[in-house]
């Protein structure tokens, strides 16, 4: 029963069946001598069928077998669209003949009125009385009484002219012709196109499965064709019945492949694999929604170079201003001098004889951490970064502040820097938000607070209505900003640097001395490298960036390289994000691996990586014009004079 359900679910199967039954039927006819016209016609009808069971062998190639399908789904199409043609050529018909024919009792003829026009007029043959023009009793039955001949219309006996509404009929044809001929043939039309295109883009897939059942379905039946396949059947008749041969049992097609064929098959689809998803995402790419987005993603990058670039030049410009008002500070100084001398009809005194300071080269060196001086040279030491007008990531304008009335000691009537702190998005760890001083009175500076050290290297600093000021003077901005913790914020900046190598596994030299690699990372939203260091959770000894591009298991051999590692830079960091009341302090740590076989350090490049698809990290070369931060560029140059490098 399962065998024959599975043989009359195919429809060629059924198409089989039906033409040897007619073609049984018709031959039984023709034997009949009675019967030998019906049989003739039987067999005609049947020679149709077989024909179009000739189409299934199309099936076979990669141009026609798709074509087939695209003709079964437009069967369909057609089979749901004589529903609306119906009612058009029906509404049509019935009413043409109503208004046409009195009392037509043949029944062929009323459907001929009906159906068969009007079916026929939607292919340009109009009905011969519809507007009266052609109007001939020779061609029609008055009182349908001939068998050959359609019954006259409506019309006058006397003047033999047609009585019926000729405007009516014209008008009902011109909108019948309207609507069967440009609406529903077009959307017939439109069903048929949108089918061919659902078929044609899956050809090669539809070429495939039709092959494979083909092969399939003759692999199972006896070789030799119609009609020499009674010679097959009358052997295999012999075999089982007269010979008694038991059937021995029908070798299938594989199930289950070979090791090596699966090998084979799985590279094969692996293939077809890659080539299907390179041509998704060519199609992706070629979408014109697509193609907006990339041109969109690449203003939007343009669009943040140019506003990171205008910040970069606004700060230069700030940095200038500064200069200038200083020189203008100390010329305005030497004219009040020399104007007293002057006065006093003498060359003055030495007492009070104002010195001009020399112009800062600061926008053409890097500068050190301590406010853009080395520690042990004399001279002005007055941050720089910390009073840039503009506070990084923020709308915020500082005070301005001229050299002079940095200090805290130095008295500066007009100082009314804007009080800010930003509300971080980590809650854990970070002082109130506001100004108010009651939140901030459980604050204990210059000790260790609970999980925070509020000492600095600098020593003691003096606390001013509650709040600590920075040692290192005014920067025109009150509140923490947006650093965690008013007071000194604490970070560490691991250095970690190896020789340079050539292919040969020589160490690189310039200028006679030999050249370094420093690690360094760098975030999607900045555009200079950096030294993989920076604050540190409570009771932690690494800092969090370095934890972001090592892996977790390498956490603990690293502490112990930070243990043995050299301290070459303590103290201040002139950082855009101080301010009076809130700056950053750090210790730089070397670390360096003058081995290229050290075990360490291939342990450390194994473990590398990053958390955040945008961040980077890599070996660069160390030079003066390496793109780093600044205040990492001065712990660098300590770094390679430590070890007599090339900077």
């Amino acid at each position: 029963m399962k065998v024959a359900l599975l043989y009359f679910s195919d429809f060629w199967n059924k198409l089989d069946i039906g033409a040897i039954l007619l073609f049984a039927a018709g031959l039984s006819c023709r034997l009949i001598p009675g019967l030998l016209y019906p049989g003739r016609v039987i067999l005609s009808l049947d020679f149709i069928m077989f024909c179009l069971r000739l189409m299934h062998i199309f099936t076979v190639s990669k141009t026609l077998g798709p074509k087939i399908i695209i003709v079964k789904r437009m069967m369909k199409d057609v089979f749901f669209f004589l529903f609306l043609l119906a009612v058009w050529v029906v509404s049509f018909g019935v009413a043409k003949q109503a208004i046409l024919i009195h009392n037509e009792s043949r029944v062929d003829w009323i459907f001929r009125g009906v159906i068969y026009q009007s079916y026929l007029t939607i292919f340009g043959q109009m009905p011969a009385y519809i507007d009266g023009v052609n109007f001939s009793l020779d061609q029609c039955s008055p009182n349908g009484t001939d068998p050959y001949k359609p019954k006259c219309p409506e019309s006058d006996a006397i003047r033999h002219e047609p009585a019926f509404p000729e405007w009516l009929t014209v008008i009902l044809l011109c909108l019948y012709l309207l609507f069967t001929n440009i609406l529903l043939l077009n959307l017939l039309i439109a069903m048929f196109n949108y089918t061919f295109q659902q078929v044609q883009e899956h050809t090669d897939q539809i070429w495939k499965f039709q092959r494979h059942d083909l092969i399939e379905e003759y692999h199972g039946r006896p070789p030799a064709p119609p009609p020499f396949i009674l010679l097959s059947h009358l052997h295999l008749f012999i075999k089982r019945v007269v010979l008694k041969i038991p059937a021995k049992r029908h070798k299938q097609l594989k199930t289950k492949l070979e090791k090596n064929e699966e090998a084979a098959l799985l590279s094969w689809e692996i293939y077809l694999k890659e080539n299907y998803l390179q041509n998704q995402q060519y199609q992706q790419k070629q979408r014109p929604e697509q193609q907006i987005q990339d041109i969109r993603d690449k203003v939007s990058t343009v669009v943040d170079l140019l506003e990171r670039e205008s910040l970069k030049q606004s700060g230069l410009v700030e940095q200038r201003l500064a200069s200038l008002e200083e020189q203008m500070a100390q010329t305005s100084r030497a004219l009040h001098w020399i104007v007293k001398a002057l006065r006093d009809s003498g060359f003055g005194s030495e007492e009070g004889f104002p010195t001009l300071a020399p112009q800062k080269a600061s926008l053409g060196r890097d500068r050190e951490p301590d406010g853009g001086h080395k520690a042990e040279d004399a001279g002005d030491t007055h941050h720089v970064n910390a009073r840039h007008l503009l506070y990084p990531n923020s709308h915020v304008t500082r005070f301005p502040v001229p050299n002079e009335k940095v200090p805290w000691e130095t008295d500066f009537l007009i100082y009314d820097p804007p009080f800010y702190t930003d509300d971080r998005k980590d809650k854990g760890l970070v002082d109130p938000v506001g100004n108010a001083l009651e939140p901030l009175a459980g604050i204990t500076y210059n000790a260790v607070d609970g999980p925070i050290d509020r000492r600095s290297f600098h020593g003691v600093y003096a606390v001013q209505d509650g709040l600590p000021l920075n040692p290192m003077g005014r920067t025109g901005l009150r509140g923490r900003g947006s650093l965690s913790c008013f007071g000194p914020n604490h970070t560490l900046q691991p250095v970690i640097t190896r020789w340079r190598r050539n292919q040969d596994g020589a160490i690189c030299r310039k200028s006679i001395k030999k050249m370094l690699e420093v690690l360094v990372v760098k975030h999607p939203v900045s555009e200079s490298w950096a030294l993989p260091g920076g604050s540190r959770e409570p009771g932690e000894i690494l800092p969090r960036k370095l934890k972001q591009v090592l892996r977790r298991e390498f956490w603990s051999p690293f502490q112990n390289l930070l243990i043995q590692g050299t301290e070459v830079y303590k103290g201040y960091v002139d950082d855009p994000r101080n301010t009076d009341n809130a700056w950053i302090e750090t210790v730089a740590i070397s670390i360096h691996f003058p081995d290229q076989s050290d075990m360490d350090l291939k342990r450390l490049n194994s473990h590398l990586h990053t958390c955040d698809p945008g961040m980077s990290v890599q070996w660069q070369v160390v030079d003066k014009r390496i793109p780093l931060y600044a205040n990492h560029k001065t712990i660098l140059q300590k770094v390679a004079a430590l070890f007599g490098a090339f900077y």
